[in-house]
């Protein structure tokens, strides 16, 4: 097999069409996942993102408010979806910091299951014992937790009108780690000028400087560099019934 099939988006299976990611805060996604979800929409895939929260404690520039931190992530996330080319955004608002998986949090992802329709998610590996931010936690956790529920008729009937149906996730892919046993490893060179160029929307966070995403380049060729690879992201897959 060729490494270019080996270390492809062919790793996650067919039918993928329809994808929610569902994340803690802005950037999330972009530094996360980025790489992936560009191959994916250049594939053909149409991707949401559902945010838990606006991400308004994240700054140590305190002429932001939490209220004008807010917004300026809320608009750096719609300018970074715009550069991957994401058909829509879900915000919920949540306090950040503060971000549980309780019963409320479940119904709302519930919610855009069945409003989006993905046939898979993307998400934080509740799971990973290596995760130090509990919102990352928690937003992975009420993602796996709402699977379940959003396909019950009984569940919230209030969601199901105007022609929502029924959420039909097929298939979960974990993102926060790096070379652990298990996950997929995949090539995202030729996305990494995309990757980049939506990360450098979230100023409020990176700045503009360009060794300010030194990190970011450093933790993706350390993924990759157990398998050969210039620039690799990694995920778990759990596949659902």
């Amino acid at each position: 097999m060729s490494d270019e099939k080996r270390f492809g988006i062919e790793q996650f299976g067919e039918g993928i069409e329809r994808i929610l990611v569902v994340a803690a805060h802005p950037d999330d996604l972009e530094t996360a996942a980025g790489g992936i979800i560009s191959l994916f929409i250049d594939r053909g895939a149409r991707v949401a993102l559902l945010l838990g929260t606006d991400g308004d404690i994240g700054t140590h520039d305190l002429t932001y408010t939490r209220a004008t931190l807010a917004e300026t992530r809320r608009r750096e996330t719609l300018d970074a979806a715009r550069v991957l080319g994401l058909e829509d955004v879900f915000f919920l608002g949540l306090p950040d910091g503060e971000l549980v998986a309780d019963l409320a949090l479940r119904a709302a992802i519930a919610n855009i299951y069945r409003r989006w329709q993905p046939d898979t998610v993307f998400t934080f590996d509740p799971y990973w014992s290596g995760q130090a931010h509990p919102d990352h936690t928690a937003a992975g956790r009420a993602a796996v937790e709402a699977y379940m529920p959003s396909k019950m008729e009984l569940y919230h009937p209030e969601q199901l009108v105007d022609g929502v149906k029924v959420a039909d996730v097929k298939r979960f892919f974990f993102f926060g780690g790096s070379n652990r046993e298990g996950e997929i490893t995949v090539d995202i060179a030729p996305a990494w000028q995309k990757k980049l160029a939506a990360t450098r929307c979230h100023v409020s966070q990176f700045g503009q400087k360009e060794e300010a995403l030194k990190w970011l380049e450093e933790w993706n060729r350390e993924t990759g560099k157990c398998c050969g690879l210039e620039f690799a992201e990694s995920f778990y897959a759990m596949h659902v019934w």
